[in-house]
């Protein structure tokens, strides 16, 4: 049988098309053409091609690479620096850096799968992985996290050294993982003594029974452990935010209601620490009350929270450097004029 063979118009269509990676069942519905026919002339057209067009094609592979390859650098640099701030739960200061660092690896920094809009969106968990099923019981596995990690590593390594031969110094990453070490020995010696504190309070009160009073007034399980959490948090909240609170004003007693439904709160400046509900005597309340501020003045007038000062006002500081110099506007040129191994072009 005589093959078939296409005039130029018919095969310029057929290039146009595939090259837009359009399937050879698609091309054979949108030109009429048959699918085996088309695609034995485009394999031809192909081979026939001068190594000059081939090379030219390479380099607009090459230079889309590229252009991947900045996108990822810089997207990456934004997601670094944005969780090298100082975060708002002191819970999560208790991860030193080398904890820390393995904990951000394993998350999804370069935005993949992400959808963008102006609507709250649930935050992306790629260390879960999506399973497909391939029949039963057969299942297939993609998102690896370790993948992920090896990944975000070897980028940020090429963005070290995209920048290290143009005046960049990362003196500043080295002083925050100094400062962020320090903050992890330092929180939970505070967790401890807060604790302490607060139960020493507590057995200084003279009412008898105090502490079981207000635990079945309150119907807390372990009142004493809510309040130091909350002292805690609060002198937290004034080390991240940089304020003094004067004495005595980090907790107040507020009620509301008449008769049995009247409620007694015990407040901190976000959230309520202990609930009297039914309880028409504030002066229980006013006691815890009192207990939770004389805690958060002792305890913010000591040397570990003066530390913790110290070193939150440097890893700031280390970290608004790193913000500057990782910053797209100048990063993004001297990506543009440097190499690193993983460079594609």
């Amino acid at each position: 049988m005589k093959k078939i063979e296409l005039t130029p118009e018919e095969l310029d269509r057929v290039i146009k098309l595939k090259k837009l990676g359009t399937s050879w069942l698609r091309i054979q519905h949108e030109t009429g053409i048959n699918r085996r026919t088309a695609k034995r002339a485009y394999e031809t057209w192909k081979h026939s091609q001068s190594p000059e067009v081939l090379r030219e094609a390479r380099k607009d592979v090459a230079a889309k690479a590229f252009l991947d390859h900045l996108k990822s650098l810089t997207t990456l640099a934004g997601s670094v620096v944005t969780n090298l701030s100082v975060p708002s739960s002191i819970a999560d200061m208790e991860k030193n850096a080398e904890q820390f660092f393995a904990w951000l690896w394993q998350q999804n920094l370069l935005w993949r799968g992400v959808y963008v809009s102006s609507e709250p969106q649930e935050r992306y968990n790629l260390s879960q992985m999506h399973i497909y099923t391939m029949g039963d019981p057969q299942c297939f596995l993609m998102g690896d996290p370790q993948f992920n990690i090896l990944e975000n590593q070897l980028l940020f390594k090429c963005l070290q050294d995209h920048t290290r031969g143009e005046g960049i110094r990362w003196d500043a990453l080295e002083e925050w993982k100094g400062t962020r070490d320090k903050c992890a020995k330092i929180v939970p010696k505070l967790r401890k003594e807060t604790s302490e504190v607060v139960n020493n309070l507590l057995k200084q009160e003279r009412e008898t029974n105090f502490l079981l009073r207000v635990k079945e007034e309150s119907r807390e399980d372990d009142p004493a452990k809510k309040m130091a959490e909350a002292v805690l948090r609060e002198i937290w909240r004034d080390i991240h935010q940089k304020k003094q609170e004067a004495e005595g004003s980090w907790f107040q007693t507020i009620s509301k209601g008449r008769g049995p439904y009247f409620e007694v709160y015990v407040r901190s400046r976000d959230e309520t620490v202990l609930n009297f509900s039914g309880v028409t005597d504030k002066s229980l309340a006013e006691k815890v009350t009192s207990i939770c501020n004389s805690a958060a003045n002792k305890l913010h007038r000591g040397e570990m929270v003066e530390s913790l000062q110290d070193e939150v006002r440097t890893m700031k500081d280390a970290t608004e450097k790193l913000r500057e110099i990782l910053n797209p506007v100048k990063l993004t040129p001297l990506i543009l004029r440097t190499r690193c191994e993983l460079c594609p072009a």
